[in-house]
């Protein structure tokens, strides 16, 4: 009752149907004015600033000044963490009032995320983070490193030292783990690192190239690319390791596999008919489904959060990100420009991280404005965000 009572501070469209109560609607791509009262505290300041981009990044908030707003945001730094109030501009009760854990970045993002999930009963996404592939440093080679940053480019850090070529870092559903692919050993391998304890351990290292590794939503199983049987085939295999399993047997190249929300389903990339293309098969294996992308060139895919669309790479055509309804069927590119690739979805299933001409940036798929996610390097390639 109290969220309707929100929503109707935001005067939406509203349709009523003869045999119900009003239905509350808000269109996805309008934007609800907020203030943020400087937040209090040493850091108060630089964290007041964090959650005013936050909010922006949403695409659901304008910043304005209090009178014009519907919300203002305020809290407080403590040792702990950050103590948030969102109160709404007639009174009432407030719309967030808790105390967020953490550091003071942390905390914020976290409060940020509480805001728009209680606003548009979509999770945020403020508190995310972003793994990705660079080759930035003193001299740029051939060589990347597996990294990781906050979804806003803060807090990067460098997780391999490799001295190889890295790719394809996917975190695990909890974000604890990540599960790459590198050239370390002299082969193609697969490996597991555990960001809690740093450690890693090689997973797939069987004859011939083992990559694309992608966690099952549970995180027991690993869905990846083998070439031990001859061509490249999905295969899955425990995530602690052990034998895989042959899903696919094709005369091509089959990589790239993601799993479903609900993990009834592998979405991959094949050239079997020629071009590459997308197909869904069982995690038990079967016949598979081709996706009509209306795209000569598809590669890529990511399975968005909320089980309704696979966003893919789109290579001709200077590069761009397409998006694949599976209820209608249709696709549409989503964005601007060119050299977009390594599409991620982030949590409410409309923003996009992706990579453009090797610069990392927060793509929404409803208006195709892109944002630069800023993280102080060059040549960033296959980014992936937590759930």
């Amino acid at each position: 009752m109290i969220f309707i009572l929100l929503l109707l501070l935001l005067s939406p469209s509203i349709l009523i149907s003869q045999d119900s109560a009003p239905v509350i609607v808000i269109e996805q791509t309008r934007k609800v004015d907020v203030a943020i009262s400087p937040i209090s505290g040493t850091e108060g300041p630089a964290m007041t600033k964090v959650l005013q981009n936050d909010l922006e990044r949403s695409s659901a908030c304008r910043v304005v000044e209090p009178a014009a707003a519907s919300f203002t945001l305020s809290g407080t730094i403590t040792p702990a963490g950050l103590s948030g109030r969102a109160t709404p501009k007639n009174g009432g009760a407030a719309l967030v009032d808790s105390s967020f854990n953490g550091d003071a970045r942390r905390a914020t993002h976290q409060f940020a995320d509480a805001f728009i999930l209680a606003l548009t009963g979509t999770p945020g996404f403020a508190s995310s983070r972003i793994a990705f592939a660079s080759a930035s440093g003193p001299k740029k080679s051939s060589k990347k490193e597996i990294y990781i940053c906050d979804i806003d480019g803060a807090n990067c850090r460098q997780l391999t030292q490799d001295g190889a070529l890295g790719y394809g870092p996917k975190f695990s559903p909890e974000g604890n783990k990540i599960a790459y692919s590198s050239d370390k050993s002299g082969y193609r391998d697969t490996y597991i690192i555990d960001l809690s304890t740093k450690k890693r351990s090689i997973i797939a290292q069987f004859p011939g190239q083992n990559t694309g590794a992608s966690f099952s939503p549970n995180g027991s199983t690993l869905a990846l690319s083998l070439s031990k049987f001859g061509n490249p085939e999905i295969c899955t295999l425990p995530s602690s390791g052990g034998e895989p399993t042959r899903l696919t047997q094709t005369r091509g190249t089959d990589c790239s596999p993601c799993w479903s929300p609900d993990g009834a389903q592998i979405v991959y990339v094949s050239d079997e008919r020629g071009s590459p293309g997308l197909y869904l098969i069982s995690p038990t294996g079967g016949t598979p489904e081709k996706l009509n992308t209306e795209s000569s060139y598809t590669t890529e895919p990511d399975w968005s959060p909320d089980g309704k669309k696979i966003a893919y790479s789109i290579t001709s055509g200077g590069g761009q990100i397409g998006v694949y309804d599976l209820e209608t069927k249709k696709t549409r590119i989503v964005s601007r420009g060119s050299g977009l690739e390594s599409p991620s979805w982030t949590r409410n299933s409309r923003h996009i991280i992706c990579s453009q001409n090797g610069t990392l940036v927060l793509l929404d798929s409803l208006t195709g404005e892109a944002i630069k996610v800023p993280n102080n390097l060059s040549n960033n390639t296959e980014p992936n965000t937590t759930r």
